[in-house]
């Protein structure tokens, strides 16, 4: 895979996830994820631009109001703190659900 920007938001359930060893080895990413918690657990989406994970994105949707509601944004490399990918990638997946309107909890 070529140095690329396109940036993309992984579920943890996606199979790229499954093994463990193998995305410490190519791409020098660890993720652990609690899969039976209680309500209100986190569903962290990981942050992939180009060949590199850059942190993760817990969100989640307001169904009734139509709220984009980002819980948490950790994003381990500061230079894509304001990456302009990242950010349309949210507004892509919020347009998915038909949110009216996207929020940043800080």
């Amino acid at each position: 895979m070529q140095n690329s920007e396109e940036v993309r938001l992984i579920s943890p359930m996606d199979m790229l996830f499954r093994d463990q060893t193998w995305l410490k080895t190519f791409f020098d990413y660890s993720f652990k994820f609690e899969y039976f918690k209680k309500k209100g657990m986190k569903w962290p989406l990981s942050i992939l631009v180009g060949n590199s994970f850059v942190g993760y994105l817990d969100c989640k949707m307001e169904w009734q109001t139509k709220r984009f509601i980002i819980k948490e944004k950790n994003i381990v490399d500061s230079a894509f703190e304001n990456h302009k990918g990242i950010k349309l990638a949210i507004q892509e997946l919020a347009a998915f659900h038909e949110a009216k309107e996207i929020i940043e909890k800080r």
